[in-house]
């Protein structure tokens, strides 16, 4: 069943990779291949979704970036 799940939902994601491929024609390369890195990235992340995989939160590490440098920009805030 988590097979088929995933089929379909590749199905999907290059169905709307097709679509927004020709919205681009005629526009940048940069923005077509952004726009491609982008909808690799989301077929990656939501077939390892759906098959189970635990995908570890990014908060962590921007939590570690942004918060000296928010408490630097609003050191009275508690």
């Amino acid at each position: 069943m988590i097979v088929l799940k995933i089929a379909f939902f590749l199905l999907l994601v290059a169905y709307l990779s097709f679509l927004q491929y020709r919205a681009f024609h005629g526009k940048k390369k940069t923005e077509l291949i952004v726009n491609i890195g982008l909808m690799l990235t989301a077929a990656v992340i939501g077939t390892l979704l759906i098959a189970g995989v635990d995908i570890p939160s990014p908060a962590i590490p921007l939590t570690a970036i942004f918060e000296p440098i928010g408490k630097w920009v609003f050191p009275e805030v508690k």
